[in-house]
């Protein structure tokens, strides 16, 4: 495709995520966003009010049929997402299906078997790869700042919404598992999950009274001997992203709460002289924290890195990074961790 190209872009989806993933989109020297959809004529008139230059329909198969458009970006409940991105592929469209890419395993084979048969690029929503905070991570692991890693833990905690379409697992688990899986570049050989529903601030299954897990402990184990825990909840109001990587010679703690300068924090391995301690030793046994390092980031936007990640793999025919293969890996991830 010529470099110079300008993609044209249909976004499918307009609630709370499709005005950023716009924005986004129109910002790029090489994107044109010409459509947008949504089934509510409130949220269109809400786009047309600040995108006055993008055309609306209540239809998205306006979008699917409209040959002038290259791409399609969806924002809408991942039920729908498997039939409207498949559509999409088969009208010859490249697709951006915001996270996560299907509720099965079996529909996100069918989409990258689809994407790779057609030779159409398949991107998946996972906006913290493109983090500056995980991408200084995952530059400081291959250079072994922190020696061999062996275990990470993961905290994600918020309010549950009070009615939904997906339990804790499937709402906030696609961050940590995509965030995980990028820093290690390795599958887990055995996943294991503790599911609660707990009575305090229920979340139900939207139009029901069935209450869905809103608490969950999930343990990974790799190949390589390297595990990880993760929790996620939605039983506290006190919003937790925290993620700790313990390695050999130190630890690396990532506070997403926290401002941009201090979010990474770098810990030396620390001394302790209790370790092979003798008898005759007259010095007092202890052991002290190393030294931290507050690890400066990169200033970015990284919605927009990702939606020009994927217009960019479009004009120069490369892979990009969250690509349909990642996406899949998340969604076998989560059907493991929803097993009874």
């Amino acid at each position: 495709m010529d470099i110079d190209a300008k993609i044209k872009l249909g976004v499918i989806g307009c609630g709370y995520w499709g005005p950023n993933l716009i924005r986004n989109f129109s910002s790029l020297p090489n994107c044109i966003v010409k459509t947008a959809s949504d089934l509510k004529p409130g949220r269109l008139e809400f786009i047309k009010k600040d995108f006055p230059f993008i055309e609306i329909t209540g239809d998205y198969k306006k979008i699917i049929e409209d040959k002038s458009i290259d791409a399609v970006c969806i924002a809408t409940p991942v039920t729908t997402h498997k039939c409207i991105a498949e559509e999409a592929l088969k009208a010859g469209k490249h697709v951006f299906v915001e996270k996560p890419m299907t509720n099965s395993s079996e529909d996100a084979v069918t989409l990258v078997e689809t994407a790779k048969k057609l030779n159409r690029k398949l991107a998946v929503g996972h906006v913290f790869q493109f983090a500056p905070a995980v991408r200084k991570i995952k530059e400081l692991l291959q250079s072994e700042s922190i020696g061999k890693v062996m275990h990470i833990t993961s905290t994600r905690i918020n309010l549950g919404p009070p009615e939904t379409e997906v339990d804790v697992i499937w709402d906030l688990g696609p961050h940590d598992f995509s965030i995980i899986l990028y820093l290690l570049e390795e599958i887990p050989v055995d996943v294991n999950c503790l599911r609660n529903s707990f009575p305090f601030n229920p979340s139900k299954v939207k139009g029901t009274s069935i209450p869905l897990v809103n608490d969950a402990h999930i343990d990974l184990k790799f190949e390589s001997g390297i595990t990880s825990h993760i929790h996620l909840s939605w039983l506290s109001s006190n919003k937790t992203r925290l993620m700790q990587i313990f390695g050999t010679e130190g630890t690396i703690v990532y506070d997403e709460m926290l401002a941009l300068d201090g979010k990474v924090k770098l810990y030396g391995k620390g001394i302790d002289n209790r370790i092979n301690s003798k008898a005759s030793d007259t010095v007092k046994l202890g052991y002290q924290a190393g030294e931290i390092h507050i690890v400066p980031l990169e200033q970015h936007e990284p919605l927009r890195m990702e939606c020009g990640e994927f217009i960019n793999s479009i004009v120069n025919d490369t892979k990009p990074v969250n690509d349909g293969l990642i996406g899949l890996e998340v969604v076998k991830l989560l059907e493991c961790s929803s097993k009874v």
